[in-house]
């Protein structure tokens, strides 16, 4: 009888661990379905309970759209509970030792802001996605291994603010161009906006400039650019074309300093306290195509959500996105004199909420944690 029951012991036991195993196994099993791979590399690593650490990797702190981008970023991680690393990079050599510094990290994800040369990036995005880290980026080009990139349709912005341009001037402008060839964003917009002035007779494109082919400082050389056709085109020259605000501040001191007076207007892109400012001062700085930078980085949280907290991949019912690599465009509006936001407007007031409820509490554009959202400032006051 002693026997017959260690016997029976036995056998339970055996029975109970085999159940273990199968149901670790399936258990095992239930998570690798979960969380199986949606293009050639593994699916980026899933934290179901939200707590990731992000990396952040952009040029340019004192650039107004980082700024913007940045303050953002640090409300929404605020907001989710997510783990925020900033990375600033001085120069392309700089950028690889710090994405490199990154992965080593183990961030989950990595997000990126309007990086030069994409394809020269491709093995690193590689790496990335190789050692589970999502990679997304915002108003970047999209190579293999890009999960999303969340930007503005730049092409019709150009157009939209270009054909703004054209018929406040009734088609009879002589411009200049100022861009930047290693960005892509940038030449999509200058480029749209060049081959549509060219398509009126009135209109004539006397120069171009792209400032990536000079070797000293950008804003330096913008202002000097704007010296030389000014002086080069004399009264032929009625407006100047720029990439990004950025080039535009600097263009429109040059031509303040040279006293041309409203005899030559400047346009950009982006938006910001500066630019609005230089706007509503009347500056030679007329018209910018405001970009919702805040957007544009909300949007690119969302994937990383769908894709690194819930589980989900690119197509599933619910997901951000429907297929790897897909671009979610933001349209922004066209700012002149007529309609700059105002000192102290909340930046989500000057998209008009996107559509949205200003009134939804619930609603991302009213989060308020950390020093809250961008608000327009008084940029003179400030400098």
């Amino acid at each position: 009888m002693g026997r017959f029951l260690r016997v029976l012991k036995q056998f339970a036991a055996f029975a109970l661990s085999t159940m273990v195993i199968a149901g670790t196994f399936g258990a095992s099993t239930a998570m690798a379905d979960e969380t199986e791979a949606f293009d050639s590399y593994p699916h980026p690593v899933v934290k179901s309970d939200g707590n990731l650490k992000i990396g952040f990797v952009s040029d340019k702190p004192e650039f107004e759209s980082i700024q913007r981008i940045l303050q953002q970023l640090r409300l929404e991680c605020t907001h989710r509970g997510w783990d925020l690393v900033e990375v600033v990079y001085e120069n392309e050599q700089d950028l690889r030792d710090k994405i490199q510094n990154l992965i080593n990290q183990q961030v989950d994800a990595i997000v990126t802001f309007s990086l030069t040369n994409m394809d020269s990036k491709q093995d690193l995005v590689e790496q990335a996605r190789s050692a589970g880290i999502g990679w997304y980026n915002t108003d970047t080009q999209v190579v293999d291994g890009v999960i999303s990139n969340s930007a503005m349709p730049d092409g019709l912005a150009g157009a939209a603010l270009m054909y703004h341009i054209g018929e406040v001037h009734n088609w009879q402008q002589g411009v200049a161009v100022l861009t930047k060839k290693s960005i892509q964003v940038h030449y999509e917009r200058t480029d749209v906006m060049k081959a549509i002035a060219e398509c009126y007779p009135g209109m004539s494109v006397l120069a171009e400039q792209d400032i990536a082919a000079v070797t000293y400082d950008e804003l330096q050389a913008a202002n000097d650019f704007a010296k030389t056709w000014v002086t080069q085109y004399g009264d032929q020259i009625n407006g100047i074309i720029t990439s990004t605000d950025y080039f535009g501040c600097p263009i429109a001191e040059a031509l303040t300093q040279a006293s041309v007076g409203d005899d030559v207007w400047v346009s950009g892109f982006d938006g910001g306290s500066q630019c609005w400012s230089y706007i509503r001062n009347n500056t030679p700085l007329q018209y910018s195509y405001a970009v919702p930078d805040e957007l544009f980085i909300h949007n690119a949280l969302e994937v990383i959500d769908d894709i690194q907290v819930q589980g989900m991949n690119p197509g599933d019912e619910g997901c951000a996105i429907s297929h790897v690599g897909e671009i979610i465009y933001c349209e922004g509006v066209v700012i002149d004199r007529s309609n700059c936001p105002a000192v102290g407007t909340n930046i989500h007031e000057v998209f008009n909420y996107y559509g949205g409820d200003p009134e939804d509490e619930d609603a991302w554009y009213n989060w308020n944690d950390g020093d809250g959202a961008y608000v327009v400032s008084d940029y003179e006051a400030e400098s």
